[in-house]
Protein backbone atom coordinates (compact mmCIF):
# COMPACT_ATOMS: atom_id res chain seq x y z
CA UNK A 1 0.00 0.00 0.00
CA UNK A 2 0.65 4.00 -0.90
CA UNK A 3 1.33 4.74 2.98
CA UNK A 4 2.73 2.05 4.59
CA UNK A 5 6.60 2.31 4.94
CA UNK A 6 9.81 1.87 7.89
CA UNK A 7 9.69 3.58 10.47
CA UNK A 8 10.91 7.23 10.58
CA UNK A 9 12.44 9.90 12.84
CA UNK A 10 10.30 12.50 14.73
CA UNK A 11 13.63 15.08 14.18
CA UNK A 12 12.25 18.19 11.92
CA UNK A 13 14.05 21.27 10.50
CA UNK A 14 11.93 24.34 9.97
CA UNK A 15 12.15 23.27 5.92
CA UNK A 16 9.79 20.12 6.65
CA UNK A 17 5.99 19.71 6.19
CA UNK A 18 4.14 19.61 9.56
CA UNK A 19 1.02 19.21 11.11
CA UNK A 20 -0.11 22.89 12.68
CA UNK A 21 -3.27 22.88 15.23
CA UNK A 22 -5.53 26.06 14.63
CA UNK A 23 -8.10 26.15 17.29
CA UNK A 24 -11.77 27.68 14.83
CA UNK A 25 -14.17 28.04 17.36
CA UNK A 26 -14.50 28.87 21.04
CA UNK A 27 -18.45 27.68 22.11
CA UNK A 28 -20.31 29.31 24.96
CA UNK A 29 -23.62 28.00 24.67
CA UNK A 30 -25.73 24.93 24.04
CA UNK A 31 -24.77 21.50 24.03
CA UNK A 32 -20.98 22.47 22.91
CA UNK A 33 -20.44 25.17 25.94
CA UNK A 34 -16.91 25.11 27.27
CA UNK A 35 -15.87 23.30 23.81
CA UNK A 36 -13.43 24.74 21.25
CA UNK A 37 -13.45 23.09 17.80
CA UNK A 38 -10.10 23.16 15.75
CA UNK A 39 -8.73 21.83 12.16
CA UNK A 40 -6.11 20.16 11.84
CA UNK A 41 -3.57 20.81 8.53
CA UNK A 42 -0.72 19.37 6.82
CA UNK A 43 1.70 22.47 6.27
CA UNK A 44 4.66 22.13 2.85
CA UNK A 45 6.57 24.98 0.86
CA UNK A 46 5.51 23.92 -2.41
CA UNK A 47 1.70 24.87 -3.67
CA UNK A 48 1.30 21.64 -5.78
CA UNK A 49 2.74 18.96 -3.34
CA UNK A 50 -0.55 16.03 -2.67
CA UNK A 51 -0.81 15.15 0.32
CA UNK A 52 -1.70 10.94 0.02
CA UNK A 53 -2.05 9.07 3.11
CA UNK A 54 -2.55 9.67 6.98
CA UNK A 55 -1.53 6.98 8.72
CA UNK A 56 0.19 4.36 11.99
CA UNK A 57 0.90 1.02 13.00
CA UNK A 58 3.60 -0.45 15.13
CA UNK A 59 6.76 1.25 13.82
CA UNK A 60 4.76 4.26 13.02
CA UNK A 61 2.19 4.52 16.06
CA UNK A 62 -0.53 7.23 15.32
CA UNK A 63 -1.79 9.00 18.32
CA UNK A 64 -4.84 11.23 18.55
CA UNK A 65 -5.40 12.21 22.94
CA UNK A 66 -7.66 14.51 24.19
CA UNK A 67 -7.51 15.13 27.64
CA UNK A 68 -11.45 15.47 28.12
CA UNK A 69 -13.55 12.97 28.46
CA UNK A 70 -15.53 11.89 26.05
CA UNK A 71 -11.78 12.71 23.86
CA UNK A 72 -14.19 14.03 21.01
CA UNK A 73 -17.58 15.55 20.50
CA UNK A 74 -19.39 13.16 18.02
CA UNK A 75 -22.85 13.70 16.32
CA UNK A 76 -25.43 10.88 16.44
CA UNK A 77 -25.86 12.27 12.66
CA UNK A 78 -22.14 11.31 11.47
CA UNK A 79 -22.04 7.58 10.69
CA UNK A 80 -17.97 7.49 9.96
CA UNK A 81 -15.61 8.91 11.34
CA UNK A 82 -14.41 11.17 7.59
CA UNK A 83 -15.63 14.52 6.99
CA UNK A 84 -17.26 13.02 3.57
CA UNK A 85 -19.97 11.12 5.55
CA UNK A 86 -20.86 15.21 6.82
CA UNK A 87 -23.84 16.26 4.67
CA UNK A 88 -23.86 20.23 5.08
CA UNK A 89 -27.59 20.25 4.51
CA UNK A 90 -28.11 18.74 7.54
CA UNK A 91 -26.34 22.15 9.39
CA UNK A 92 -29.82 24.59 9.57
CA UNK A 93 -31.77 21.70 11.50
CA UNK A 94 -28.71 20.25 13.25
CA UNK A 95 -25.91 23.72 13.82
CA UNK A 96 -24.01 21.20 16.22
CA UNK A 97 -23.31 18.82 13.04
CA UNK A 98 -21.04 21.68 11.81
CA UNK A 99 -18.68 20.55 14.24
CA UNK A 100 -18.27 17.46 14.35
CA UNK A 101 -14.83 15.70 14.67
CA UNK A 102 -13.81 13.88 11.74
CA UNK A 103 -10.69 13.08 9.27
CA UNK A 104 -9.95 14.18 6.26
CA UNK A 105 -7.87 14.69 3.44
CA UNK A 106 -8.33 18.13 1.89
CA UNK A 107 -12.73 17.62 2.42
CA UNK A 108 -14.86 19.37 4.59
CA UNK A 109 -18.20 17.45 3.55
CA UNK A 110 -19.57 15.19 1.32
CA UNK A 111 -19.39 18.18 -1.40
CA UNK A 112 -15.86 18.12 -1.79
CA UNK A 113 -14.64 16.01 -5.37
CA UNK A 114 -12.05 14.27 -3.40
CA UNK A 115 -12.47 10.30 -2.53
CA UNK A 116 -11.22 9.41 0.97
CA UNK A 117 -10.37 6.18 1.59
CA UNK A 118 -9.99 4.48 4.90
CA UNK A 119 -8.12 1.41 5.61
CA UNK A 120 -8.84 -0.51 9.71
CA UNK A 121 -7.28 -3.30 10.98
CA UNK A 122 -9.89 -5.82 11.98
CA UNK A 123 -8.24 -6.04 15.54
CA UNK A 124 -7.85 -2.16 16.46
CA UNK A 125 -10.47 -0.29 14.48
CA UNK A 126 -9.52 2.99 15.24
CA UNK A 127 -12.06 5.02 12.62
CA UNK A 128 -14.40 3.11 14.86
CA UNK A 129 -12.74 3.95 18.26
CA UNK A 130 -12.53 7.81 16.95
CA UNK A 131 -16.16 7.84 16.41
CA UNK A 132 -16.97 6.50 19.67
CA UNK A 133 -15.13 9.77 21.04
CA UNK A 134 -12.43 7.84 22.45
CA UNK A 135 -8.87 8.71 22.33
CA UNK A 136 -7.07 6.90 19.93
CA UNK A 137 -3.45 4.73 19.83
CA UNK A 138 -2.82 2.97 16.58
CA UNK A 139 0.22 0.45 17.52
CA UNK A 140 -0.29 -2.45 15.61
CA UNK A 141 1.31 -4.43 12.75
CA UNK A 142 -1.76 -3.84 10.23
CA UNK A 143 -2.15 -0.40 11.43
CA UNK A 144 -4.77 2.09 10.17
CA UNK A 145 -4.77 4.88 7.49
CA UNK A 146 -6.87 7.00 5.39
CA UNK A 147 -5.87 8.14 1.79
CA UNK A 148 -6.48 9.41 -1.32
CA UNK A 149 -5.74 8.13 -4.61
CA UNK A 150 -2.82 10.55 -6.37
CA UNK A 151 -5.43 11.45 -9.38
CA UNK A 152 -6.32 14.96 -10.65
CA UNK A 153 -9.88 14.45 -9.45
CA UNK A 154 -8.55 14.71 -6.07
CA UNK A 155 -8.23 18.19 -6.07
CA UNK A 156 -8.27 18.73 -2.27
CA UNK A 157 -5.18 17.21 -1.55
CA UNK A 158 -3.20 19.62 -3.33
CA UNK A 159 -1.41 22.01 -1.38
CA UNK A 160 -2.60 24.96 -3.19
CA UNK A 161 -1.92 28.61 -2.59
CA UNK A 162 -2.18 28.70 1.26
CA UNK A 163 0.12 25.94 1.21
CA UNK A 164 -1.38 23.31 3.42
CA UNK A 165 -4.67 20.87 3.58
CA UNK A 166 -7.10 19.79 6.19
CA UNK A 167 -6.76 16.87 7.54
CA UNK A 168 -8.75 16.46 10.39
CA UNK A 169 -11.50 18.55 12.11
CA UNK A 170 -11.55 18.09 16.51
CA UNK A 171 -14.34 19.18 18.66
CA UNK A 172 -13.18 18.74 22.29
CA UNK A 173 -13.27 20.37 25.88
CA UNK A 174 -9.73 18.77 26.50
CA UNK A 175 -5.75 19.52 25.18
CA UNK A 176 -5.20 17.68 21.67
CA UNK A 177 -1.70 16.45 21.59
CA UNK A 178 -0.82 13.26 19.25
CA UNK A 179 1.44 12.54 16.06
CA UNK A 180 0.26 10.89 12.69
CA UNK A 181 2.86 9.08 9.84
CA UNK A 182 1.91 11.80 6.76
CA UNK A 183 2.56 11.60 2.94
CA UNK A 184 3.46 13.63 0.67
CA UNK A 185 4.08 13.78 -3.27
CA UNK A 186 6.43 16.41 -3.53
CA UNK A 187 5.05 18.52 -6.70
CA UNK A 188 2.93 15.61 -7.21
CA UNK A 189 5.86 13.61 -8.14
CA UNK A 190 5.36 9.99 -7.00
CA UNK A 191 9.58 9.45 -7.05
CA UNK A 192 9.69 12.37 -4.55
CA UNK A 193 8.09 11.71 -1.60
CA UNK A 194 7.73 12.70 2.26
CA UNK A 195 7.03 10.24 4.67
CA UNK A 196 7.37 10.73 8.69
CA UNK A 197 5.72 10.74 11.62
CA UNK A 198 4.93 14.17 12.51
CA UNK A 199 3.79 15.71 15.87
CA UNK A 200 0.73 17.78 16.06
CA UNK A 201 1.79 21.19 16.96
CA UNK A 202 -0.07 24.77 17.28
CA UNK A 203 0.12 26.58 14.00
CA UNK A 204 1.84 30.22 15.04
CA UNK A 205 5.30 31.12 14.10
CA UNK A 206 4.98 34.76 16.05
CA UNK A 207 7.51 34.59 18.71
CA UNK A 208 5.28 37.69 20.58
CA UNK A 209 2.43 34.58 20.83
CA UNK A 210 1.24 32.82 23.33
CA UNK A 211 1.48 29.70 21.55
CA UNK A 212 4.39 30.17 19.55
CA UNK A 213 6.18 27.23 17.57
CA UNK A 214 9.67 27.39 16.15
CA UNK A 215 9.18 24.80 13.51
CA UNK A 216 5.62 26.54 12.36
CA UNK A 217 6.14 28.58 9.22
CA UNK A 218 1.88 30.12 9.33
CA UNK A 219 0.42 32.02 11.83
CA UNK A 220 -2.71 30.52 11.06
CA UNK A 221 -3.53 29.79 14.74
CA UNK A 222 -1.17 32.61 16.97
CA UNK A 223 -3.41 33.22 20.35
CA UNK A 224 -2.59 36.66 21.79
CA UNK A 225 -3.68 37.97 25.22
CA UNK A 226 -6.46 40.54 25.86
CA UNK A 227 -4.11 43.27 25.86
CA UNK A 228 -2.28 42.77 23.14
CA UNK A 229 -5.37 42.03 20.79
CA UNK A 230 -6.43 45.82 22.03
CA UNK A 231 -2.96 47.00 21.06
CA UNK A 232 -2.91 45.42 18.19
CA UNK A 233 -6.10 47.76 17.02
CA UNK A 234 -5.16 51.05 18.66
CA UNK A 235 -4.36 53.72 15.84
CA UNK A 236 -2.60 57.14 17.46
CA UNK A 237 -3.41 60.24 16.95
CA UNK A 238 -0.17 63.31 16.86
CA UNK A 239 -1.24 66.00 17.93
CA UNK A 240 -0.10 69.22 16.36
CA UNK A 241 1.71 71.67 19.03
CA UNK A 242 2.87 75.60 17.38
CA UNK A 243 4.97 77.19 18.37
CA UNK A 244 7.95 74.60 18.72
CA UNK A 245 9.78 75.70 20.97
CA UNK A 246 7.57 77.56 22.91
CA UNK A 247 8.01 80.06 26.04
CA UNK A 248 4.77 80.67 27.57
CA UNK A 249 1.99 79.28 25.82
CA UNK A 250 1.63 76.84 23.28
CA UNK A 251 -1.28 76.00 21.09
CA UNK A 252 -2.49 72.14 20.70
CA UNK A 253 -4.73 70.93 17.43
CA UNK A 254 -6.40 67.83 18.14
CA UNK A 255 -8.18 65.82 15.44
CA UNK A 256 -11.49 68.16 14.47
CA UNK A 257 -13.59 64.91 14.24
CA UNK A 258 -12.94 63.71 17.42
CA UNK A 259 -13.26 66.89 19.21
CA UNK A 260 -16.93 66.30 20.95
CA UNK A 261 -15.38 63.07 22.20
CA UNK A 262 -12.41 64.72 23.94
CA UNK A 263 -14.53 67.03 25.52
CA UNK A 264 -14.08 66.39 28.78
CA UNK A 265 -10.69 64.63 28.58
CA UNK A 266 -7.55 66.01 30.18
CA UNK A 267 -4.50 67.09 28.28
CA UNK A 268 -1.20 65.80 29.92
CA UNK A 269 2.53 66.87 29.74
CA UNK A 270 4.65 64.02 30.91
CA UNK A 271 8.38 64.67 31.30
CA UNK A 272 11.02 62.15 30.21
CA UNK A 273 11.85 61.32 33.44
CA UNK A 274 7.88 59.38 33.19
CA UNK A 275 6.68 62.29 35.70
CA UNK A 276 3.32 64.49 35.09
CA UNK A 277 4.22 68.00 35.41
CA UNK A 278 1.10 69.48 33.73
CA UNK A 279 -2.53 68.97 32.79
CA UNK A 280 -5.03 71.06 30.90
CA UNK A 281 -8.80 70.31 30.42
CA UNK A 282 -9.85 69.55 27.30
CA UNK A 283 -13.10 71.78 25.79
CA UNK A 284 -12.08 72.08 22.13
CA UNK A 285 -10.63 71.00 19.11
CA UNK A 286 -7.71 73.42 19.21
CA UNK A 287 -6.13 74.28 23.34
CA UNK A 288 -3.67 77.04 24.33
CA UNK A 289 -2.18 76.21 27.44
CA UNK A 290 0.35 78.01 29.68
CA UNK A 291 3.52 76.39 29.97
CA UNK A 292 5.54 79.63 32.00
CA UNK A 293 5.55 77.20 34.82
CA UNK A 294 7.31 74.38 32.92
CA UNK A 295 11.47 74.30 32.92
CA UNK A 296 13.21 74.30 29.91
CA UNK A 297 13.08 71.04 28.35
CA UNK A 298 11.32 68.10 26.38
CA UNK A 299 7.67 66.58 27.16
CA UNK A 300 5.69 64.13 25.93
CA UNK A 301 1.74 65.20 25.14
CA UNK A 302 -0.81 62.60 25.94
CA UNK A 303 -4.54 62.38 26.82
CA UNK A 304 -6.15 61.00 29.72
CA UNK A 305 -9.67 60.05 30.64
CA UNK A 306 -10.83 59.41 26.61
CA UNK A 307 -13.15 56.54 26.28
CA UNK A 308 -11.80 54.31 23.68
CA UNK A 309 -8.76 51.67 24.18
CA UNK A 310 -8.22 51.54 20.61
CA UNK A 311 -7.32 55.23 19.98
CA UNK A 312 -4.09 57.00 21.62
CA UNK A 313 -2.91 60.73 20.73
CA UNK A 314 0.74 61.45 21.39
CA UNK A 315 2.46 65.06 20.61
CA UNK A 316 5.62 66.52 21.85
CA UNK A 317 6.06 69.85 23.13
CA UNK A 318 9.73 71.82 24.33
CA UNK A 319 9.83 74.28 26.23
CA UNK A 320 12.88 76.70 26.39
CA UNK A 321 13.24 80.08 29.05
Amino acid sequence: MLFMGAALSLSMNAQDPWLGLVAETEHTEGELAGMTTYRLYVYTQNADDFVVSCSGDDENPLYLTSTSEPAWFQHELATTALATDVNPAFFASFPEFAYDSWLTIGAEDNSASVDVIDLADPDYDAFAIFESGQNVAVETTVGNAWFVLPIPTNVEAIVGEDLRVLVAQFTTSGDISGQIQVQIFYNGNNQDEFREVLPILTACNDPEALNYEPLSFSDDGCEYSEVDRVLDLVTTHELEVFPSPATTTATIAFPAHLADRLAGAELRATGLDGRVVGSWPIQSAVERIDVSGLAAGQYVLTVAGFDDATLRFQGDLVVTK
